[in-house]
């Protein structure tokens, strides 16, 4: 019993120094660095059994941020098709409440994505005028091959039979052109001559559906493009629009030049209507920037000019008749007949003077008083006589001390 009790207090005090480690330990930098951690049960710790404290997680460093690059921006001009309402911002002066001025003129555009642009320059050209307003009737990926996906000469010639008013048609399309076109089980190659034949046809028909309601049309021709292969095409695309535009009664506007360098090849840089070198064109080659849209309306306004100022209502000074002038003095007179004012006696008339004198030669020779020219014998005595000697037999006369033809050196 004695040695059973010994080893009991021995087995304790080493159970007691053990604690006495165990908390040292817990005690330490290690644990005090794990604040939020809760504090593990002793009697679990000693004789195991329980969860497991959790290993300190060990953080590895931040890496070392750097500031994102920058992305290059690279905007591609993809138009979208859309209508273009008449600018309402000028106001009218004198006008009560400041009312805006009501568009009276209409621009109607019609084509492809080009047109698209060439309508955003009108609107740019015409912003100060409100009375002319630019409308887009533009599609995008459309043109003349491909009628099942969109109809141009039958959409045009429902535009002019609509009840919105059109005074002037643009035109411009074909950079979708160059496909096959099929008529029934008939497919024509791009730009083979029954190609031609049938697409010249559709572009008489578009132009000629305005024309048949009286509106003027203006198409626009195709710049240069940047593919060598493409602008050949183009430039066949060109011919064809300018002898078939003018069939029905269009106007071509030739625009190649103007966008074209000195050997007449693509160049997407140029002067614009300002005269400053630009980037007229966009980066797909085809396209063009707002500085070019712009310059594409430039050509166009001259044309538009012509109808506007025929369409626009005349003033009242030119509704006057035409004898207002004799009219004015007529009732001029009749008031200073009531006010008893005698008429202002007018003035002698001044004899009328002839438009030109008599016509004079200034060739001729001079002629003797008897109309015929110096002869022997004419005049009388030595006179006679040094005519016939000067001018007839050409002898010299002897000359006067002190004329003109007196050469000898003066004496002394």
């Amino acid at each position: 019993m004695t040695a059973w009790r010994g080893d009991f207090w021995r087995g304790r005090a080493a159970r007691l120094g053990l604690a006495a480690l165990l908390a040292f330990a817990t005690s330490g930098p290690a644990v005090q660095a794990q604040q939020s951690a809760p504090a593990p049960n002793f009697w679990l710790q000693l004789f195991g059994g329980g969860a497991k404290a959790p290993a300190p997680q060990v953080q590895a460093p931040a890496p070392a941020r750097t500031a994102p690059a920058t992305p290059r921006r690279v905007v591609v001009h993809k138009p979208k098709p859309r209508d273009f309402v008449p600018a309402t911002a000028t106001r009218a002066p004198g006008t009560p409440g400041g009312a805006p001025i009501q568009a009276t003129f209409f621009i109607d555009v019609v084509g492809d994505s080009l047109a698209t642009l060439a309508a955003e320059g009108l609107s740019e050209a015409y912003a100060e005028k409100p009375e002319v307003g630019v409308v887009g009737k533009a599609r995008e990926s459309s043109g003349l091959t491909r009628d099942d996906y969109y109809d141009w000469p039958k959409a045009a010639q429902e535009l002019a039979d609509a009840k919105d008013r059109i005074d002037f048609a643009v035109i411009q399309l074909g950079i979708n052109d160059l496909q096959a076109i099929k008529i029934g089980v008939d497919t024509f190659e791009p730009l083979s001559e029954r190609w031609s034949e049938v697409y010249g046809q559709r572009v008489e028909a578009l132009a000629a559906a305005f024309r048949s309601r009286h509106i003027p049309v203006a198409w626009v021709g195709l710049p240069p493009m940047r593919n060598d292969a493409f602008n050949a095409s183009v430039v066949k695309l060109n011919l064809l629009f300018k002898e078939h535009a003018e069939k029905a009664d269009a106007k071509f506007i030739d625009i190649w030049d103007a966008f074209a360098n000195q050997g007449g090849q693509y160049d997407a840089f140029g002067p614009d209507i300002a005269g400053q070198n630009v980037k007229l064109r966009g980066p797909d080659g085809i396209h063009f920037t707002k500085a070019g849209a712009r310059k594409v309306a430039q050509f166009l306004e001259g044309e538009i000019r012509k109808v506007f100022d025929k369409a626009k209502p005349q003033t009242d000074v030119a509704n006057l008749p035409p004898d207002i002038e004799q009219a004015a003095v007529d009732i001029n007179a009749q008031i200073r007949r009531e006010m008893g004012v005698s008429p202002t006696p007018a003035s002698p008339a001044e004899p009328t003077r002839p438009l030109a004198g008599p016509i004079l030669p200034l060739t001729d020779r001079p002629l003797s008083p008897g109309g015929a020219l110096a002869a022997r014998g004419s005049g009388a005595g030595a006179k006679g006589a040094l005519v016939v000697k000067v001018l007839r037999q050409g002898e010299t006369v002897a000359p006067r001390v002190g004329r003109a033809d007196d050469f000898t050196w003066p004496r002394l």
